[in-house]
């Protein structure tokens, strides 16, 4: 994360205002429903959002959030480049940089800055055009800012070449499991269908929601003890994460027991972004599931890992999961688990599927910590950059 005083170096500095100029009265935001699909990228305040049939732009531009932004959490980006014909919506300030600054390094300054310091609001931050004229911004000779530039975009190409790494990975279990499994959607290898409850380890230990607020209120959250899951624990993909952020006290936890988690329960959330889930993985650490989680525990004839796997991969995830008419998820609940039916494969061919899928992991795992390490180099060439001192 770059801050104010990353930019206090040898480079004189200036107002992000008198380096660019604001194009956001071009900009047009066009409804989701309005919008008809065509070649055209659709921007807003985190990405491209979409298509759409025409253009505003048509010129090499950094788009910087307004409102929307990961302004919390600038690390996950907060300004990006664009060019060519495209469409920006009202959510991202449209920034053409004046003949002393270069389009690239700007971007590069921009997009990991902490710009809380010109937010305004409080449930949803916003950065003003007023505000982010007022941003403080490094000024080298255009020279050097390319030279930075260019030195940071090598850096930022070794990292997506991790990302595509991983996410090849990721596409390739899935394959490997369709593959295997077929799509449980359709259940193409016609394998038997059972019911979840049919392999709770017990019906008391089996299924557990998580302990209400009365139970577990936020007030007796302590800063270490005894680790309690949350929503953060849980990737879309299906795995777990780590690290916990919160903690109860041992005497809260010896109330709380029931919800304790062991190696291998599967971890599911019932509430916000219902239906994500992973396969606990302890190594002995204690710990409990909050609130809005539910807590899964089999005995030896269904592996955790085909389940989360079938769940996460499955075309028809969602649909078995809705709660509400209009498909819509409001809640879950043990109830719904329960009765939910499924295709179950031989024992023998989970088990091969999951050594499979731990030798993958394997791979992916250091590919998350050689990216691990580059994010370190990066956020290290950027503070030396800005400050005149690569």
């Amino acid at each position: 994360m770059i801050s104010r005083s990353s930019m206090l170096g040898v480079f004189p500095t200036k107002p992000l205002g008198d380096v660019v100029e604001f194009l956001d009265s071009i900009r047009r935001p066009v409804t989701e429903s309005e919008r008809r699909t065509g070649p055209y990228p659709y921007y807003g305040a985190n990405g491209q959002q979409g298509t759409i049939d025409d253009f505003i732009f048509d010129e090499p531009l950094v788009l910087l959030a307004e409102d929307g932004g990961h302004f919390d959490d600038p690390e996950r980006g907060i300004a990006y480049r664009v060019s060519g014909k495209t469409w920006v919506n009202n959510h991202a300030h449209v920034l053409r940089p004046n003949a002393e600054m270069d389009l690239a390094f700007l971007c590069r300054v921009l997009e990991n800055y902490d710009v809380t310091p010109w937010v305004t609001g409080t449930t949803r931050g916003k950065l003003t055009q007023a505000g982010a004229a007022q941003i403080v911004v490094p000024v080298p000779p255009l020279p050097e800012q390319r030279r930075i530039a260019a030195i940071l975009d090598k850096a930022d190409e070794l990292r997506a070449k991790r990302r595509a790494a991983i996410a090849q990975l990721d596409i390739l279990t899935q394959s490997i499991f369709l593959d295997m499994f077929g799509d449980p959607a359709t259940n193409p290898k016609g394998w038997p269908i059972r019911t979840l409850a049919q392999f709770y380890v017990n019906q008391e230990e089996g299924t557990k929601c998580g302990p209400f607020g009365s139970a577990l209120k936020k007030s007796e959250f302590e800063s270490d003890g005894v680790a309690v899951w949350n929503m953060d624990n849980i990737d879309p993909s299906g795995r777990m994460v780590m690290p916990f952020r919160m903690w109860i006290s041992e005497s809260k936890y010896r109330q709380l027991e029931a919800y304790a988690v062991a190696n291998s329960d599967v971890i599911i959330s019932r509430a916000g972004t219902v239906g994500k889930m992973c396969v606990a993985s302890t190594g002995g650490t204690r710990s409990i599931i909050s609130t809005n989680l539910i807590r899964l525990r089999f005995g030896p004839d269904l592996l955790p890992l085909y389940f989360v796997s079938l769940m996460t991969y499955c075309k028809g995830r969602i649909g078995r999961l809705k709660t509400g008419e209009d498909g819509a998820f409001t809640h879950m609940n043990t109830g719904i688990l329960d009765t939910l039916n499924f295709p179950y494969p031989p024992l023998e061919l989970q088990e091969r599927y999951a050594t499979i899928f731990q030798s993958l992991e394997k791979q992916k795992s250091q590919h998350v910590t050689q990216l691990a390490g580059l994010n370190v180099l990066v956020a290290s060439l950027q503070h030396r950059a800005f400050r005149g001192e690569l």
